[in-house]
């Protein structure tokens, strides 16, 4: 048989330890502390998305708010209601025959006008022609400048009915108006 000396017996036990250290380490060790690293960063992630999912938390937030402000301002009727171009142009119409019936007037002729941008609003608008006393037109052009939905007479024309001449007795007058609405903003 073979036999160390007592200082090569020393440096093999040591080896044989570092071996059996190094196996430890790289066997039960390192899986140990790569599992936990996979976790700290899964932790990191998680952390990352719960951040995400707040910031959306607070977006949705002030989406409530913005929708609530919006069906506050619907409510209100400060905006032309309908759904289409053509439902906007017809609810401004009765508005304004509405009106000019409770002042006494026929509206002889409406015509649709072109929108108008105002920023951030877009107007659209409607011109009508009637044939009325000065105290009619007064109480129509008060009625369109205090209605809701908010209208804008953006021209008037009035010019006394039969010339610089007019017959005696009631002095009528042709009155011709641009009125615009701003239609309610579509939410995207």
């Amino acid at each position: 048989m073979w036999t160390m000396s007592k200082t090569m017996s020393r440096v093999a036990a040591l080896g044989l330890l570092a071996a059996a250290l190094a196996f430890v380490a790289l066997g039960v060790v390192k899986p140990v502390v790569s599992r936990f690293q996979e976790l700290a960063r899964a932790i990191d992630e998680q952390r990352e998305q719960l951040e995400q999912y707040g910031a959306v938390a607070a977006q949705a937030a002030t989406v409530r708010h913005l929708e609530q402000q919006r069906q506050t301002e619907l409510a209100l009727g400060e905006f032309l209601a309908g759904e289409s171009e053509t439902a906007m142009q017809s609810a401004l119409q009765t508005t304004l025959s509405g009106m000019a019936q409770a002042s006494g007037l026929r509206i002889r002729s409406a015509r649709k006008l072109p929108e108008r941008e105002r920023p951030p609003f877009r107007l659209i608008g409607m011109g009508i022609n009637v044939t009325a006393d000065i105290e009619s037109v007064q109480k129509i052009l008060y009625a369109i400048e205090t209605a809701r939905p908010y209208l804008f007479v953006e021209a008037a024309d009035i010019s006394p009915l039969g010339g610089a001449n007019p017959p005696p007795g009631r002095r009528m007058l042709e009155v011709r108006l641009d009125v615009f609405a701003a239609p309610r903003r579509e939410q995207p």
